[in-house]
């Protein structure tokens, strides 16, 4: 029996028990949807801690892939694991290999990237909190900041994003020298902002917008 059939056989049994357990302390539980798809995740996923804990990919990857399966459409498993595969699944690579030369250290960080976004991205709509670990992994593992500005837009854009992603949209386009689009995005979207909610930071998107049109300003001027 492979590996990947024990993750799942013995998936399968803490499920069956989980389910014991629970018809006896509350006779209910069978009606509550969701409860022993919750309960095999966190399991998986304490399970993907221990192996975290130990390096070991193959076991942290195979458990946060149960516990994703489990609970599909949460954010938590899926975000986390997909930081996993992108930051430290290479460093683990790295520290095991260190004589490894520099275009094979660079070929696994891009293959864990890669990997981590198909992750994020595996369905058709990801939600925000996808979308933004998606333009971390490009701007800090890829070094990639035009893709990452494009995943803060898409998060920016939906309704359950915080507000901070439209924020680093416009910081990202100025840093790849979109200081036009960026103020024409902060203009656009500052009268979106609840002026009661601290986190939407009214007064520092003002700001900026401020400085953005100093700086476009002294750009004409130098013409």
């Amino acid at each position: 029996m492979s590996f990947d059939q024990r993750i799942w056989w013995l998936s399968f049994a803490v499920l069956l028990a989980a389910g014991a357990a629970l018809s006896r302390v509350a006779p209910a539980a069978p009606a509550m949807p969701g409860v022993l798809p919750r309960v095999i995740a966190d399991w998986s996923w304490l399970r993907t801690n221990v192996a975290w804990e130990a390096r070991d990919e193959a076991r942290a990857r195979a458990w946060s892939e149960v516990a994703i399966a489990a609970a599909p459409q949460l954010d938590y498993f899926r975000v986390n694991a997909a930081r996993m595969r992108a930051f430290d699944i290479p460093a683990w690579r790295e520290a095991a290999a260190p004589e490894a030369p520099a275009a094979v250290r660079v070929r696994w960080r891009e293959e864990a990237a890669n990997d981590a976004l198909a992750l994020l991205l595996a369905d058709p709509e990801p939600s925000a909190a996808r979308l933004i670990e998606a333009g971390n992994i490009s701007l800090y593992a890829k070094r990639d900041p035009a893709a990452a500005a494009e995943f803060y837009r898409r998060a920016a854009e939906l309704p359950d994003a915080p507000w901070h992603a439209g924020r680093i949209y416009a910081e990202l386009l100025r840093q790849t020298g979109r200081s036009r689009e960026a103020l024409a995005w902060l203009r656009a979207w500052l009268p979106r902002l609840p002026v009661d909610d601290p986190a939407a930071q009214c007064e520092l998107v003002h700001a900026r917008m401020v400085e953005l049109e100093r700086e476009l300003g002294s750009e004409r001027e130098a013409l």
